[in-house]
C-alpha cells in the first residue's frame, strides 16, 4: 500500500486573492488555518476562518481559500495517502469519511478542540524527520477527530444555494451538462452563475466540471475500468477529449495509469488485457 506523507507551513504576508484558486487532488488534506482572513470554500460550502480551525478534506473534494483582506495569511497543510495509516482502525476512519457526501463534515473548529493536543500533533507530524513519526501523529490525530464527528456534521456553513448547484453538478457528472440547463434548473442567468462560480471557486463552471470527471475518471482505473469504457462513463463525449485532457490533468495517460494501479493490486503481473488504449498517431 503506497504510503506518502507531504507537509507544509506557510506564511505569506501579502495574499493575493488570484493566488488562490480551486483545486482538488486524488489523496487527504488536513489544513490548519493559523492567521489571517479567509473564509474557506467546500464542495459550496462557505467556512468563516478562525485562527486554530482545522479542516478535513477528502479525495477529490473541490476546496479553495476565500482571501477577504491583505492581512498576513498563514497555514499549515498536511497531505497523505491511506497507507500512511499506521493501523487498520485508522484505515476505517478514513473509509467511513469517504462515505460521507462532498463537502460534509469537513470543518473542526478551533472552539471545540481547544483543550485537546490536535494542534501538537500537526506541528510534530511538519517537523518530524520519521516518517515511522510522522505516521504515528496522523493516526493519533485522525483518530481523535472522529471521535468529535457527532459534533462537526452540525455545523452550519454559508450556502447561499450554491451547494445545490454543486450537489447537482457532482450527481450528474456523465450525463450531458450544459450551461443553459444547468441555468434552467436553478432559475439563474448564465452570467450569475459564471460569476457566482467565479468568486467562489476561482474557477469556472466547465473546469470544476472537467476536474471532477478527470478524478472520477482515475478512480475507476484505479479499480481496474480499462480506459476504453472509463470516458463514456465520466461524460466525455469521444476518447480523444478524454486522453488529452487526463493527460494535461496528471501528466500520464489512462492507460499508464490504469497499469499503474494494476501493478500495485496484481503485485507486479506483466499482462494487463483492460488497460488497452485506442490512441490515434497524432496523440
Amino acid at each position: 500500500m503506497n504510503s506518502i506523507i507531504n507537509t507544509s507551513k506557510t506564511l505569506t504576508k501579502n495574499p493575493d486573492l488570484n493566488d488562490f484558486h480551486m483545486h482538488t487532488h486524488d489523496f487527504y488534506e488536513i489544513y490548519l488555518f493559523l492567521s489571517g482572513n479567509a473564509k474557506y470554500f467546500v464542495e459550496g460550502n462557505i467556512y468563516k476562518l478562525k485562527p486554530g480551525d482545522i479542516f478535513f478534506i477528502k479525495k477529490s473534494e473541490a476546496h479553495s481559500l476565500l482571501i477577504t483582506s491583505t492581512a498576513p495569511y498563514e497555514r499549515a497543510v498536511i497531505q497523505f495517502t491511506v497507507g500512511a495509516a499506521v493501523s487498520d482502525r485508522t484505515r476505517d476512519i478514513l473509509s467511513f469519511f469517504d462515505s460521507f457526501a462532498l463537502g460534509k463534515g469537513n470543518r473542526f473548529p478551533f472552539s471545540m478542540f481547544k483543550d485537546k493536543l490536535w494542534a501538537y500533533y500537526i506541528d510534530k507530524i511538519i517537523s518530524s524527520e520519521s516518517v515511522d513519526t510522522k505516521s504515528l501523529y496522523l493516526s493519533v490525530l485522525i483518530n481523535e477527530m472522529y471521535e468529535c464527528l457527532s459534533d462537526i456534521l452540525t455545523i452550519n456553513t454559508e450556502q447561499d444555494g450554491f451547494s445545490d448547484i454543486i450537489a447537482y453538478l457532482n450527481n450528474h457528472l456523465a450525463d450531458h451538462l450544459t450551461l443553459d440547463g444547468i441555468c434552467s434548473k436553478f432559475y439563474i442567468s448564465k452570467s450569475q452563475l459564471n460569476r457566482k462560480f467565479k468568486h467562489m471557486t476561482g474557477s469556472t463552471v466547465w473546469e470544476y466540471i472537467i476536474t471532477k470527471r478527470l478524478l472520477s475518471a482515475k478512480e475507476l482505473l484505479k479499480n481496474g475500468e480499462p480506459p476504453t469504457k472509463v470516458y463514456t462513463k465520466c461524460g466525455f463525449n469521444d476518447y480523444t477529449s478524454f486522453f488529452r485532457a487526463y493527460k494535461t490533468k496528471f501528466s500520464v495517460s489512462p492507460k499508464n495509469d490504469c497499469i499503474k494501479s494494476l501493478k500495485i493490486s496484481n503485485r507486479g503481473r506483466k499482462s494487463f488485457p483492460n488497460c488497452v488504449e485506442r490512441t490515434s498517431s497524432s496523440l
